[in-house]
C-alpha cells in the first residue's frame, strides 16, 4: 500500500469552496455541485494525486489501496460524534470541509453511489459506534471484531471502490486490510472457492438476517484470464451445507487472509481509498464511550461501472434500488 501527500493549494481550494454550502445530504442537485465542485478543484490544484488515483483506478497500485495524507480536521467545526447514522438529518449547519475533500478524491476514481437499503439511501455515510450495536458485524458497532469482508459481497451490483475519511480516530480501532494478491491459498483451494459452494447473507446493516442460509449462492473468488477476484464476508458466510470439503477451504481463506494482514489505524484527516474487489477489510474492537469524541468515519461507495446497475437506478440517479430477490 503506498500513502500520498495532499497539496495543500488543492485542500485550501476544497475547504473555500465548502463555505456556506447546505443540503448536500437531503438535496441530491447539492450533492452533485459540491462533487462536480470538489474534483475541479482537485484536478487543478493537485494534479499528482490526480494521477495516484487513476493509477489506483486501473489497478496500477501495490495492494489495491493508497492512504492519503495531509488533511486537517476542525475538530470544533465537526462537532460531537454522532449517536447514529441519522447524522445524514441533522447537524446540517456546518461547511461540509470533510465532504468536500473526501468526495473530490473518490469522486476521481469514479462514480458515487448508494443503495436504497443503506442509511436510507446517503451518498455519503457517517459511521460511528451506536449503543445496543456493540457486538453486530455492522460498521456501528465497536466491542466485537469486525471480520473480514467486501462490501455488499451478496449484490451483483457490489461497490468496485470503497472511500473512508477518518474524521475522528481512535488508537484501538485498526482498519485491516487483506489484499487479495497477497493471499496464499493451494490450487485446490483456490479452484473450490472459485466454485458456487457458498452462502452469502445479507448483513443486517443492509436490512438482512446476517444468516447465510437466508441469503445468496456462489463462489469467494471469481475473475477470468489470470485476474483474482474476491466477495465475501465472513460474518455472514457458509460453505453449503453438508459440503465438508468447501468448509475447510473457507475456514484456510480465513487463515490466510489473516495472514496477509496490513494493519492501518486511521487518525482524522486520513483518507484512505480501496479496491473493494482485490482487499478485503476488517476493523479490530475497541471501547466506545459514547461521550461525542467516538470513532466517526465518512463512507462512500464506488463503481467504475455504473451502467451496470443503471436498470436498478429508478427514483434518483445515483441510488441503486433494492433487487426483485428482496436484496
Amino acid at each position: 500500500m503506498i500513502t500520498h501527500a495532499l497539496a495543500p493549494a488543492a485542500l485550501d481550494a476544497l475547504s473555500a469552496l465548502a463555505v456556506g454550502r447546505r443540503g448536500i445530504y437531503r438535496d441530491d442537485a447539492a450533492f452533485d455541485d459540491l462533487l462536480a465542485s470538489a474534483t475541479a478543484a482537485l484536478a487543478a490544484e493537485d494534479p499528482d494525486t490526480v494521477a495516484v488515483i487513476r493509477r489506483f483506478a486501473a489497478a496500477d497500485v501495490p495492494d489495491g489501496a493508497v492512504l492519503f495524507t495531509g488533511f486537517t480536521v476542525d475538530q470544533e467545526q465537526m462537532g460531537r460524534t454522532p449517536e447514529g447514522w441519522q447524522l445524514e438529518f441533522q447537524n446540517q449547519d456546518r461547511d461540509p470541509v470533510t465532504e468536500a475533500t473526501l468526495l473530490a478524491l473518490a469522486g476521481t476514481a469514479g462514480e458515487i453511489f448508494a443503495f436504497a437499503r443503506q442509511h436510507a439511501g446517503a451518498q455519503i455515510q457517517n459511521v460511528a459506534p451506536v449503543k445496543g450495536h456493540e457486538y453486530d458485524a455492522v460498521g456501528t458497532g465497536s466491542r466485537g471484531l469486525l471480520d473480514w469482508h467486501t462490501e455488499d459481497a451478496f449484490d451483483d451490483a457490489h461497490p468496485h471502490y470503497v472511500g473512508l475519511l477518518c474524521v475522528r480516530g481512535d488508537v484501538n480501532a485498526d482498519t485491516a486490510l487483506a489484499p487479495i494478491d497477497r493471499v496464499v491459498l493451494s490450487p485446490e483451494d483456490e479452484r473450490i472457492l472459485r466454485e458456487p459452494r457458498f452462502l452469502h447473507g445479507i448483513d443486517k446493516a443492509s436490512g438482512g438476517t446476517g444468516r447465510p442460509e437466508d441469503g445468496v449462492r456462489g463462489p469467494v473468488l471469481y475473475g477470468e484470464d489470470g485476474e483474482r477476484f474476491v466477495r465475501m464476508d465472513m460474518d455472514c458466510a457458509a460453505a453449503v451445507e453438508g459440503d465438508e470439503e468447501a468448509a475447510a477451504a473457507l475456514r484456510r481463506f480465513h487463515d490466510a487472509a489473516d495472514a496477509a494482514r496490513i494493519a492501518v489505524n486511521l487518525k482524522a484527516g486520513d483518507l484512505l481509498l480501496f479496491d473493494n474487489r482485490r482487499v478485503l477489510h476488517a476493523r479490530t474492537s475497541f471501547e466506545p464511550r459514547y461521550d461525542g469524541t467516538d470513532r466517526w468515519l465518512q463512507r462512500v461507495i464506488i463503481t467504475g461501472d455504473p451502467g451496470a446497475s443503471a436498470g436498478r437506478r429508478t427514483r434518483r440517479p445515483r441510488v441503486v434500488e433494492n433487487d426483485p430477490a428482496g436484496q
